[in-house]
């Protein structure tokens, strides 16, 4: 099969195969293979292979340069080079099998080789889902991913098609073909319909990427379906779950907020039976109480105002797979006979029908709050919460765990570290990051990791870069830093004293009278303040 190699800068970074269908590149979103760089037309050239030979047919009215020549309309001898912006394609009239190793893919400034990739090298693919991952170990030399339950990956996107791409296993690489999805597949910011890939290599398909990587030891032992940490505590967890998942038993899953209770339900799902079926997750305290009915039962058409359609519920969406219930404290009291019902007896029915219908869900709940105490007020059904609590997993907070932190924090940086760049944290860093009290938890720390990769100043994360939630005042927003271990709080005021001071001289050039202004100071509280930290000349006198 004919292919056209892509290069920038020298570099080859994309192969992209040419079926007997007319194929469009250029800069628009709409284009077969999209060229981001803005030398590129939206639609700049068009190739079509008739089986023996390839036609080429520039539509940005301009030419397009084929061997250093704009070309119209003509036929691509093979090896010939198009140039398409910082871009350059050499078409291959056989291609496959012309490159000594694996495809390198995405733009980076220089070239790094990689080794070749055999053929039976263990493989897997991490979704990766926002602060969401799980990893899916590669058993067969194809597999289809898209939201149909026949697919080989079943991934729960609202971007993503049915049936969306299939991975082929090629010698050392992958060839990934879209399958004419609405939304595309992308690598970094070029959208491709056939491409071959090798390890590792990200792709986008909707709000997900999938990562295509060889199995290592090491993400065998920090990672658990993106469970990262070695404390015991995690480990006992890790145990657990791999002990419940197969069976069908109701799971409740009990810790403070941002511990990550849906992270440890995806894990249940995923080691379980129903893997291949949905795992749909609803949070209970998100939805208003009016709502909240249909949105886990469905509806009929016209049952309420603005019902103008039917309407599946969570639990015939999760039919067949794993059904998450977030916040489980916080549904009403009447919906909660219905979900005891529905848990007893597997029969639920629609706001508005008039007969029940049997599902097979298995049912994961999770609370922050202390469900027994609801109980002795109340507030949540005593039958209920015996039925939801046949098996507790308990989520150690993050303060209790702080051999995981390093751990954590290098993983929320590699996910938002741009691509090409390595940032790093500094001891200092890591210092501050250990020596505080985490009640955000998991989540908190994610935040904190994200905000510093955006106000480092350098290669490297220092600890002034770090800033957490508690410190900012409400009012001023401004941070305000923790009082080091051995300083007493005037010690600490006279430090930032002299730090505001000096960083008012160097803001307005050494002009003390501004200085003075600015501050809200006397010119003399100024001079008297810089003499006592030896900022002064010797002939200067303080002023009266």
């Amino acid at each position: 099969m004919p292919e056209l190699v892509f290069f920038r800068r020298g570099e080859e970074v994309l192969k992209v195969g040419l079926g007997l269908e007319r194929m469009v590149l250029g800069r628009g979103d709409k284009s077969d293979v999209v060229i981001p760089d803005p030398e590129v037309s939206r639609q700049q050239v068009a190739l079509t292979f008739d089986g023996t030979q390839c036609t080429l047919e520039d539509l940005s009215g301009k030419g397009t340069s084929v061997a250093g020549t704009p070309m119209t309309r003509g036929v691509l001898a093979d090896g010939v080079d198009l140039r398409l912006g910082q871009w350059s394609a050499v078409f291959r009239l056989h291609g496959g099998g012309q490159t000594e190793g694996p495809t390198e893919i995405g733009s980076h400034t220089e070239a790094q080789p990689r080794e070749s990739v055999s053929r039976w090298q263990p493989a897997q693919v991490r979704v990766r889902q926002g602060a969401n991952e799980t990893v899916h170990k590669l058993q067969a030399d194809s597999f289809t991913v898209g939201k149909d339950p026949s697919c080989d990956l079943v991934v729960q996107d609202p971007f993503i098609s049915s049936r969306h791409l299939k991975v082929v296993r090629r010698e050392g690489n992958f060839q990934v073909v879209d399958t004419n999805s609405t939304n595309g597949t992308w690598l970094g910011a070029v959208r491709v319909f056939e491409v071959q890939v090798g390890l590792p290599t990200t792709l986008r398909v909707g709000e997900t990427d999938l990562i295509l990587e060889p199995v290592t030891a090491v993400r065998r032992e920090q990672a658990f379906h993106g469970l990262i940490g070695n404390d015991m505590a995690v480990r006992q967890l890790v145990d657990l779950i791999q002990r419940v998942a197969p069976s069908t038993a109701a799971v409740a899953i009990l810790g403070e907020s941002g511990t990550g209770k849906e992270l440890v339900a995806r894990a249940l799902h995923e080691c379980s039976q129903r893997a291949g079926k949905p795992f749909i997750p609803v949070n209970c305290a998100a939805i208003s109480k009016e709502l909240i009915e249909s949105e886990l039962f469905g509806h009929e058409k016209g049952s309420f105002t603005g019902a103008t359609n039917a309407r599946k519920g969570a639990f015939e969406e999760a039919d067949g797979g794993t059904l998450f219930l977030d916040e489980i404290g916080e549904l009403p009291l009447d919906l909660q006979a219905k979900l005891l019902r529905a848990l007893e007896s597997g029969e639920i029915k629609r706001v508005g029908a008039s007969r029940p219908m049997n599902v097979d869900v298995r049912v994961v709940a999770a609370t922050n709050r202390d469900l027994l105490s609801s109980v002795r007020e109340g507030r949540f059904r005593e039958d209920l919460y015996y039925r939801l609590c046949v098996v507790p997993l308990h989520l150690p907070p993050l303060r209790s765990r702080r051999g995981d932190i390093l751990a954590l924090a290098e993983n929320f940086l590699r996910m938002y570290t741009p691509r090409g760049q390595t940032v790093r944290l500094s001891t200092a860093a890591l210092e501050r990051l250990q020596q505080h009290a985490w009640p955000g938890n998991i989540r908190e720390l994610r935040n904190v990791v994200h905000r510093a990769l955006l106000l480092r100043k350098g290669a490297s994360i220092e600890a002034s870069d770090i800033t957490f939630d508690q410190e900012v005042n409400r009012e001023t927003g401004v941070a305000v830093p923790e009082l080091p271990p051995g300083m007493t709080l005037e010690q600490m005021l006279l430090k930032l004293e002299r730090q505001i001071v000096e960083a008012a001289l160097r803001r307005y050039n050494n002009n003390r009278e501004r200085v003075a202004r600015e501050l809200g100071v006397a010119r003399s509280t100024l001079f008297k303040r810089l003499k006592e930290w030896g900022l002064t000349r010797q002939e200067e006198e303080p002023e009266s």
